[in-house]
């Protein structure tokens, strides 16, 4: 047992108090770390150039659309009902019991492939930075060693490890928005409104759709901060904020520095596709002996993201295992008022699973995109859900709207990178990615009604642990 675990007091079935709540400002940092824009740029990017060619831009626009969508679906329920337990929460109060346990059970195994993807991106990342440079490490060393200091280092206080993810957010951005800049000041062949017109789409609308999906992934995580509610101060009111200016901040981003690149290439897209990662190619090109500074953005990039991935999803499996929904052991706390048993669940099974994935494919870079594939497909379902909340959730301040035609709009919007992601004629193993989500879901039904069937009371404490936290007993004990 290490000091840090000897040292770490915890509770079961209590609320999460820190000394010092975050801030709108932390929430909203915590929100961006979580979504990566360097990472994203990087890694996402260049797979949605290659499906929509310069016409990038514009299907990022529409991906946005459909998050904000999504958003205004989750901050309904925030306003009035702010918990760690999220998107879950909600869903269970709108579908009951059965349904809103075997979502958590979804939305946990979703959580720890994405866990694990983060994990792995870490390692391989650092260990081929290293390589640059003559030092040469097998990434599953780092991935290890940098995943097991990040789970102390989200053990330890929510306030610290959300200082940390901000300054490394703060550093990727100030080096994408510097080089994106440069580039808009001396493009090789000008500025144009070419890329944001339907035309410029490689492929039409088909390009759209398979480009769509990865642009949505850009934008997972935008839900970090509705699950940091009880550790925010006024989160009826900043949780609402902080998930919409967070979607809104992100949508710009992407826009100006996907646009800088296509530029950058001369608005020509046969050469853009031709690079691996376009932006490092163009930091060479731009930065020269500085492009050294692109290497440490995409390193403070996973780094905050791995952070605030493991605050955001361990304060959902928190309170699924503090409503009784999952085993209480997951509900411990500590005495830095952190879901401990969650952390350590989450960056375990992480670890774990980036590790086998990672030898099982050609290279590390082939089991995080492994990983996130099956790591999002849960939470696009979770996300569909949460829309059908909105409409089956008795609220009279919504008007028809807001209630039906948005949800709705919604639903359609996530159905088509679920689609793209499931369709008959992927190649393997990604063809057998939509039968693991299968029996997951199959297995998490039939978990929740034997849960139920044994546990009458279970539905009625769906989504009443934030609201009625003193009515659960505190019991102390030590990992």
């Amino acid at each position: 047992m290490s000091t840090l675990e000897k040292e770490t007091v915890v509770q079961a079935g209590g609320s999460l108090s820190p000394a010092r709540k975050l801030t709108l400002v932390d929430a909203i940092g915590s929100t961006l770390a979580q979504m990566a824009p360097a990472a994203a740029i990087y890694y996402g990017l260049p797979v949605i150039f290659i499906a929509t060619g310069i016409g990038s831009p514009l299907t990022l626009l529409l991906s946005a659309v459909a998050i904000i969508i999504v958003g205004l679906s989750l901050t309904r329920f925030s306003a009035k009902h702010p918990s760690s337990g999220s998107l879950i929460k909600y869903i269970g109060m709108s579908f009951g019991g059965v349904i809103g346990t075997a979502a958590s059970i979804v939305f946990i195994a979703g959580t720890v492939f994405l866990a694990a993807s983060a994990f792995i991106e870490l390692g391989g990342w650092t260990a081929d930075s290293l390589a640059l440079y003559g030092v040469h490490i097998h990434w599953a060393f780092p991935t290890v060693v940098l995943g097991i200091l990040i789970w102390g280092l989200t053990v330890i206080g929510i306030d610290r490890s959300t200082k940390i993810a901000g300054i490394a957010l703060i550093i990727e951005v100030l080096v994408l928005l510097g080089v994106s800049v440069y580039i808009l000041l001396d493009p090789p062949n000008g500025l144009s409104l070419k890329p944001f017109a339907p035309s410029s789409v490689s492929d039409g609308l088909a390009g759209i759709g398979l480009g769509f999906p990865l642009a949505i992934y850009l934008f997972i995580g935008f839900e970090n901060s509705a699950a940091l509610a009880e550790e925010t101060q006024n989160p009826k009111r900043n949780v609402k904020r902080a998930v919409l200016i967070s979607i809104a901040v992100m949508t710009v981003f992407y826009l100006l520095v996907s646009y800088a690149v296509i530029a950058g290439f001369g608005n020509n897209s046969d050469e853009l596709v031709k690079s691996s990662n376009p932006f490092m190619t163009l930091a060479d090109r731009y930065l020269g002996d500085f492009s050294f500074l692109a290497v440490i953005a995409g390193f403070t990039s996973i780094v905050g993201m791995t952070i605030a991935c493991l605050n955001g999803f361990s304060r959902i499996v928190f309170n699924t295992a503090r409503e009784g929904l999952i085993t209480s052991k997951l509900s411990a706390i500590s005495k830095w008022q952190t879901p401990t048993g969650a952390l350590t669940l989450l960056s375990g099974l992480g670890i774990a699973f980036a590790l086998l994935f990672g030898f099982a494919g050609d290279t590390w870079v082939t089991g995080f995109g492994y990983l996130g594939t099956i790591g999002t497909i849960p939470l696009l379902l979770i996300y569909a859900l949460l829309n059908i909340a909105v409409i089956i959730y008795p609220n009279e301040d919504l008007n028809i709207i807001q209630r039906y035609v948005l949800p709705v709009v919604g639903v359609i919007s996530i159905a088509l990178p679920i689609w793209a992601m499931i369709q008959p004629g992927q190649p393997e193993p990604v063809s057998y990615f939509p039968w693991v989500i299968a029996i997951i879901v199959l297995i998490s039904l039939v978990y929740a009604w034997i849960r139920v069937k044994r546990d009458p009371s279970l539905p009625a404490r769906v989504g009443a642990a934030a609201e009625h936290s003193g009515e659960y007993d505190t019991k102390v004990s030590s990992l």
